[in-house]
């Protein structure tokens, strides 16, 4: 992880204090970080880019397909970024690996960002490729009837949120939850106390610029679309939940794992050691971060076997 952290100083742009940067700013560096860790691109069977129709826009997808001719399950793919920042290019390679190591089509989603687009505009993006999905995924080999739901971080929170939403009219059509290090809700919690600070790459300051870009006012906090802990837990399906310890998210990932035990839920939770947030990135260097990959790409494939 030390390495990780070295190699990616070496990669930054000029200033790293997101309050002195414009959005413009923000996103050209992190697309140039993310740059070096998706150079190497593991090969795919086909890579398809397509657009569909949505509430605001068109939403960009990307479909990845293995290399198996077997009947293979869906992965609708959230990146993260903070809402603000991330899209396909820079979860590229996090993707093909996924699709690799599950042999299921992964399909990433370029949701609208914030602040342009607030909360809950991404959501209803993905809930409008999901509806996509079942009218229309056929025509590109897709199955919507072994459908998973995945992402990372702000991803990972989405996930959820659309899968509580989407269950509500539509119970169990997304059949598995495939998360990392997402932020479920809590506010004050221990790791936050413990991690939140810039030796863990994750700040408090960093923490605010991205709510309030995200979120429109104090409401939407409380709002079950983004405190997702505080929606109906009963109705989601098994999920496998991953977490990095030195992370001011691990106590997320913690506490959606005990809520669904609580919910007589299915839900392994695998908190990886020594590691910081975001670090399924950085499998170029870092082999817990392709074993984290590994582990949830089988998870996804046992459940939609």
């Amino acid at each position: 992880m030390i390495a990780v952290m070295e190699k990616r100083r070496t990669l930054t742009l000029g200033p790293q204090d997101l309050g002195d940067l414009s959005i413009d700013d923000i996103r050209k560096n992190y697309n140039h970080e993310r740059a070096w860790w998706n150079a190497i691109k593991p090969k795919m069977d086909s890579v398809e880019a397509l657009s569909v129709p949505g509430p605001l826009r068109d939403i960009a997808l990307r479909i990845y397909r293995p290399f198996n001719q077997n009947p293979r399950p869906t992965l609708l793919y959230l990146h993260g970024g903070g809402w603000v920042v991330g899209n396909l290019d820079t979860h590229d390679r996090v993707m093909r690996l996924l699709a690799t190591f599950s042999g299921a089509v992964v399909v990433g989603i370029d949701y609208a960002l914030s602040p342009e687009h607030k909360f809950p505009v991404a959501i209803n993006e993905t809930l409008a490729v999901i509806q996509w999905l079942k009218t229309s995924g056929h025509n590109h080999g897709l199955d919507p009837t072994r459908l998973a739901l995945g992402g990372d971080s702000a991803g990972a929170n989405m996930a959820v949120a659309v899968t509580q939403l989407h269950h509500q009219r539509d119970h169990q059509a997304i059949r598995f939850l495939l998360l990392y290090y997402g932020a479920y809700g809590l506010t004050g919690s221990r790791s936050w106390q413990q991690y939140g600070n810039a030796d863990y790459e994750f700040t408090r300051e960093e923490k605010a610029f991205y709510l309030d870009s995200y979120l429109g006012n104090s409401s939407d906090h409380a709002d079950s679309r983004f405190n997702v802990l505080s929606g109906d837990i009963a109705c989601l399906p098994q999920a496998f939940i991953a977490a990095a310890e030195c992370d001011p998210l691990h106590d997320d990932s913690v506490a959606l794992h005990e809520a669904m035990r609580k919910a007589n839920r299915p839900a392994h939770l695998e908190v990886y050691t020594g590691v910081l947030h975001s670090f399924i990135h950085y499998s170029r260097l870092l082999d817990k971060a392709t074993q984290a990959l590994r582990d949830g790409a089988q998870a996804l494939t046992k459940a939609l076997s």
